[in-house]
């Protein structure tokens, strides 16, 4: 049966071909690149140039037409099956066909909704976000605190060197444990949580990242290191030129203001001053400088000006107190100049700074007319700005883009990112993805009489890698084992190539001072010269107590307690790592078995690299409620097996699919309640929400075990508490086996026993009916 689609851009509907067939290509996470997270993309198709689409296209294929259609933006768009919405994105306008002087339809492409979030970041870099939220001021009080205190920080400061080898004990010249021979707090660069990163993309581009995961501590308690250069150097937060009004001659183009802070070049030369401009080289010359006029550091402090062509720094000028600092700029203008430039000013204490700003036409290389008239020019009046010691975070960003640093996180956990909307993406681990699809049996859709079964084309290797680090524990590392530290190679019995996922961060190997709970870092080469690194992620641990001496700057106080940054974490009372593989736990000093590739690629490699694994290849006829509804999640039934998507070709009109699939091989329910150690008695469990469910129960019955909600509807973190257990018995062994003495003592190894709770999960679906899952949860005690 024949299709209704409608297609909006914009809320607006096109109009379509009777014949047109419109199709799209779903793939989440595929086979051949495991890597990479994949979007909806159709084939581009057309749609016919009636009198309704040509006042949509505003008539592209003239552009004589003024107020032309701006063929280089997407627009956001939506398409329908039978008035259910199927998916949402962006539509590109790529070309309109003429035959004979007269527009006959338009080719358009409609693009996914991630592919949108891509296009959000395009070329921007960090150091573009605003991170003035999170900044302090800076000074050695603070660093010291930011070391020490448990409180949650999104500014820390790892102990890391990049000026000397550190020792500890034995009274050296470096000697941290002695008070003359002190760390001092300028040695020390911050690191930010990435969860605020994520937060400063989202205010930035006005998105919405959504996810459980995201509220994880395996996230959370995970840090950027901001290094960009060799020693520190502290510069204010930045703060953008406050350009108050422009007073320009009349006649003069524009030169207009946009949100206080940037400027938009607009000159129409058939208005300057002197007449008709002569000559075809045109040019647009501006002036800006700044100056300290008060603050306490006015005569201390350099002034500088970061000056941005379109979101590009193109120049950093810097001045002191009675010297300016002065930018000339000079912009070619070829009749269509439409270019935004903004200037940033940053400053190295406490200082107030005055601005000028002046911006002149240029003709043949000239201010003035022959009468010595100025072409055009306008004067920008710029208010004060009013410098602090408040730490510039994004100043301090590693040199990576934006878009890099999101997909590098996304390879780092294995997660997912799909969209909601064109403004809202969910981001989730792979394995929490798939556990929250429904499971549909679409057997009697299916042509069953014609399915291909394909061995799975897989690599004989996989390799999981970092970046290269030259410092100096990395290095030996490398020259001992032959890899870097925290890689790990997966290697298969299989006749297939290799493949390699590679995170654009290092992964910094530190020290463990002997007998104590103080680890550090080096960023210096073999040579102890100080260097560069790629951006690098670092886990917060649990605080330690230690002993080491610290300078604020003002005094040298005795550390006793710290939080440790390394590779490892310690979360619901179990060891994770940032590191790939088992390499050894540079602060545990034994392997981490919850390792990066064992919590998050295991269970899909496992399901991919089965021996009965096949990729099967199959068509169908899915019903529209089916086709609308199906998310690249769920998995399907046919006959008696059950499979997961691996990609799927909608032809929309019709509603014939080609699927690619995967046998799934998974548990129905992946709920995850990891084993608490001796002691604990909370463990924090994500209980999510599959497709089609409305709403969770929690039912505790009578274990004496208490939840932090009883009913939830959406993904959400359940805290569990244990009742608190006696043990009756007596620890005497490294070993779990019972022992009974003669006098009818219960004796038991220092692994102890383990109390089993089966938590109740009612699960309401949107039909009203019901199913019901066990969550088991295990106490050491």
């Amino acid at each position: 049966m024949e299709r209704k689609v409608q297609i909006y851009i914009e809320g607006e509907r096109l109009e379509l071909f009777d014949d047109e067939k419109i199709s799209i290509t779903s793939s989440i996470q595929n086979v051949q690149d495991i890597s990479k997270t994949f979007t909806d993309l159709s084939q581009s198709f057309t749609v016919p140039a009636s009198e309704h689409n040509n006042a949509i296209f505003k008539h592209f294929y003239e552009n004589a037409i003024d107020n032309s259609y701006d063929y280089q933006v997407r627009r956001d768009a939506r398409i329908e099956i039978d008035l259910i919405p199927f998916r949402t994105g962006k539509i590109q306008l790529e070309k309109a066909n003429v035959k004979k002087g007269l527009a006959q339809s338009y080719s358009i492409t409609f693009y996914g909704d991630l592919r949108t979030l891509q296009d959000y970041f395009g070329e921007d870099k960090l150091n573009t976000l605003d991170m003035s939220p999170y900044t302090h001021e800076y000074n050695g009080a603070e660093v010291q605190t930011r070391i020490t205190s448990s409180s949650s920080y999104d500014i820390r400061y790892p102990l890391i060197s990049s000026s000397r080898v550190w020792q500890y004990g034995g009274g050296g010249a470096q000697d941290i444990s002695q008070n003359s021979h002190h760390m001092h707090y300028y040695e020390l660069f911050p690191a930010v949580r990435i969860s605020k990163v994520f937060e400063a993309i989202e205010t930035k581009y006005d998105i919405d990242f959504q996810g459980l995961f995201l509220n994880d501590k395996r996230f959370t308690n995970c840090y950027l290191w901001l290094k960009n250069k060799d020693t520190f150097a502290f510069y204010s937060d930045r703060k953008a030129l406050d350009f108050t009004a422009v007073s320009q001659a009349t006649g003069v183009g524009t030169a207009a203001i946009l949100d206080r802070n940037v400027l938009k070049f607009n000159y129409d030369p058939e208005n300057s001053i002197g007449g008709t401009v002569p000559g075809t080289l045109k040019q647009i010359q501006f002036y800006v400088n700044a100056y300290g006029v008060g603050g306490a550091d006015v005569t201390t402090s350099d002034v500088f000006i970061d000056v941005y062509e379109n979101d590009n720094l193109i120049a950093t000028v810097s001045g002191s107190f009675g010297n300016a600092a002065e930018y000339t700029g000079i912009v070619d203008w070829d009749g269509s100049l439409d270019t935004e430039f903004s200037f940033v000013g940053r400053a190295e204490g406490d200082v107030i700074v005055d601005y000028w700003c002046e911006l002149n036409l240029l003709i043949n290389g000239s201010l003035t007319d022959a009468s010595g008239n100025f072409w055009d020019y306008a004067y920008v009046t710029v208010a004060q700005n009013t410098f602090t010691k408040d730490l510039d975070i994004s100043g301090n960003f590693p040199d990576m883009k934006i878009s890099d640093f999101v997909a590098g996180i996304l390879k780092q956990f294995n997660l997912t990112c799909y969209g909601l909307s064109p403004t809202i993406f969910q981001i989730e681990p792979l394995e929490d993805w798939y556990s929250k699809g429904r499971i549909i049996d679409v057997t009697k859709h299916i042509d069953i009489d014609s399915i291909d079964y394909e061995r799975v084309k897989l690599y004989k290797k996989i390799g999981f890698k970092h970046l290269k680090s030259a410092t100096i524990l990395n290095t030996q590392f490398a020259a001992n084992n032959n890899r870097e530290y925290g890689d790990l190679e997966q290697v298969y019995d299989y006749d297939g190539g290799e493949y390699v996922i590679q995170l654009p961060f290092e992964n910094l190997c530190h020290q463990k001072f002997t007998g104590t709970d103080l680890q550090v870092g080096y960023s210096l080469d073999k040579t102890l010269a100080p260097i560069i690194p790629q951006p690098i992620l670092l886990y917060m641990n649990e605080q330690k107590t230690v002993s080491f001496y610290f300078n604020d700057g003002t005094s040298t106080n005795h550390i006793t307690s710290y939080m440790p940054f390394g590779q490892d974490l310690i979360y619901n009372s179990s060891k994770y790592t940032l590191n790939f593989g088992q390499d050894n736990s540079t602060f545990f000093l034994e392997p981490i078995e919850r390792n990066i590739f064992k919590v998050y690629y295991y269970n899909y490699l496992a399901n991919l690299y089965s021996k009965k694994q096949r990729l099967v290849s199959c068509k169908g006829l899915f019903p529209t409620p089916i086709l609308t509804s199906l998310k690249m999640n769920d998995r399907i039934l046919i006959r008696d097996k059950r499979y997961i998507i691996n990609e799927i070709k909608t032809e929309t009109t019709t509603g014939d699919v080609d699927l690619v699939l995967l046998n799934d091989f998974r548990s129905i329910k992946a709920l995850n309640a990891p084993k608490t150690g001796k002691g604990v008695l909370t463990v924090t469990v994500g209980v999510l929400l599959p497709t089609g469910v409305t709403e969770v129960a929690l039912d505790m019955g009578t274990t004496g075990v208490t939840a932090s909600a009883a009913t939830i509807t959406t993904d959400t973190d359940i805290v569990f508490t244990y009742p608190v257990v006696t043990p009756s018995y007596t620890i005497i062994a490294e070993n779990s086996d019972d022992l009974i003495t003669e006098f009818n003592q219960y004796l038991r190894g220092e692994e102890g026993n383990t109390n089993v709770y089966d938590i109740e999960l009612t699960y309401t679906n949107e039909d009203g009916s019901t199913e019901v899952d066990i969550l088991t949860l295990t106490q050491e005690v």
